[in-house]
């Protein structure tokens, strides 16, 4: 029974990683290409490095463009295993990825006031 309970509910670092041999995972936004195994963004053929935790908020986006997702929501994915929620860490990890995305004027992310953030896109 723990074994089946440990399969069923492992946790999110021991999940299924592609394998070399396997191609990447690619979310494309207009000129941008996001890699979340790699924590890359590519922007007009310029490489930028994301965090581990920059990488996984953007993930959460690129899953659901142009949704409002609740702040509750984003520090539950992100540091749920962490076990310690830091009430402004979400809105600084949020400005260092807007920075990162700024040179693309069709990409946004914005806040939708009570509810939490969305990120914009016009493709």
């Amino acid at each position: 029974m723990a074994f089946i309970c440990f399969v069923v509910f492992r946790p999110r670092a021991l999940q299924k990683i592609p394998k070399d041999d396997q191609p990447a995972e690619v979310v494309h936004f207009g000129s941008i290409q996001f890699y979340p195994h790699e924590k890359l963004l590519r922007i007009n053929n310029e490489n930028i490095d994301l965090t581990r935790t920059e990488a996984r908020l953007m993930h959460i986006f690129a899953l659901s463009p142009n949704e409002t997702i609740s702040r509750s929501r984003l520090q539950k994915e992100i540091w749920e295993d962490e076990g310690v929620i830091v009430g402004r860490s979400l809105d600084m990890f949020i400005s260092k990825l807007r920075k990162k995305l700024e040179t693309v004027p069709d990409i946004n992310i914005v806040v939708v006031r009570g509810k939490g953030y969305k990120l914009e896109t016009r493709f």
